[in-house]
């Protein structure tokens, strides 16, 4: 349904185009800027949903208890790591 959508705006926003580089007068241009200017946005922020429903969004792994015992060591923080190989020699 998004795809329909989409294809619906950006036959819209090509028509608008059309018209804005055939205007004859400035409230026929101010109009169809504006009309292109929207389209154009409503268009962008379509991508961006399909990109979000494709990608599932991001997995994050919350930590919420650490219990550390007598000798072992922790880290305080945020902390980021890109997993997999991260070293030039493969391992």
């Amino acid at each position: 349904m998004l795809a329909a959508q989409m294809a619906a705006v950006h036959t819209a926003m090509m028509t608008f185009a059309w018209r804005l580089t055939h205007v004859k007068t400035i409230p026929q241009q101010d109009s169809a800027e504006r009309a292109f200017n929207k389209l154009g946005r409503t268009f962008a922020a379509q991508v961006e949903a399909l990109k979000r429903y494709r990608s599932r969004g991001d997995q994050t792994v919350r930590v919420e208890h650490v219990t550390v015992n007598e000798g072992g060591q922790a880290i305080v923080g945020n902390v980021r790591h890109g997993g997999g190989r991260n070293r030039a020699d493969g391992s």
